[in-house]
């Protein structure tokens, strides 16, 4: 019992070491391939903690090689964007200017029970008071209300509400993410003539966001606001 509560606290410090280095605070956050790894991780370690004739290496070299895979593919995920169609999953709008979008919904899997149900937890009781409900990548449902849906507590404390919609994020480090260009209503064209009036390269900007009214904020990779 000794040896086997050794070996548990040996694994249970280099899962410790292992998650924060990965940086994620809890299971909500983790995408698929987080959570794949999450899983063979744990299946991993406990091999060792109750059969003494595995060696810890026999653990502790597969977690290692897990963790460097995850480092490295999400290292590849921000400089290669097409490879989130693979190992991500792109938010879904699941309701559009107060009218839910059944294609969405079923293409999802989500129900319009578990939908309302969702937004009862963010205190929405008609999907008229949203503007855009967003199936997130982590499984979440992120809610933004319509100006006017706003809680009058809001006004009250000084808090400024925006008519501007929802802000698409069009460019990434000077990537084009052609979903959210589609879903800000925007065509190629548009985001050239943009760039061509604010005098920046796509490959030199590092944010540019567009809401639904047609702002337009850029950031360039210097850390300048154009």
């Amino acid at each position: 019992m000794t040896i086997i509560l050794i070996r548990t606290l040996i694994v249970y410090a280099v899962l410790i070491m292992i998650m924060r280095f990965m940086g994620k605070r809890q299971l909500g956050e983790l995408e698929i391939s987080d959570l794949v790894t999450t899983f063979l991780i744990s299946e991993i370690a406990s091999l060792p903690m109750t059969n003494t004739e595995i060696p810890l290496s026999h653990a502790v070299l597969p977690i290692l090689g897990l963790t460097s895979l995850e480092v490295l593919l999400s290292g590849a995920l921000l400089k290669l964007p097409p490879l989130n169609r693979i190992f991500s999953v792109r938010p879904a709008i699941l309701i559009r200017h107060g009218v839910p979008d059944r294609a969405a919904m079923r293409r999802t899997r989500i129900s319009s029970e578990e939908l309302f149900s969702q937004l009862r937890q963010k205190e929405v009781t008609d999907p008229d008071e949203v503007e855009y409900a967003i199936l997130e990548p982590n499984g979440q449902i992120s809610v933004i209300r319509k100006a006017k849906a706003q809680p009058p507590t809001a006004a009250q404390a000084g808090i400024k509400t925006t008519e501007g919609g929802m802000m698409h994020l069009v460019i990434t480090d000077g990537k084009i993410n052609r979903q959210s260009l589609q879903t800000a209503g925007k065509d190629g064209r548009w985001l050239e003539a943009v760039l061509l009036t604010h005098g920046v390269k796509a490959a030199d900007v590092f944010l540019l966001t567009v809401n639904d009214r047609g702002d337009v904020r850029i950031f360039t990779k210097e850390g300048k606001g154009v």
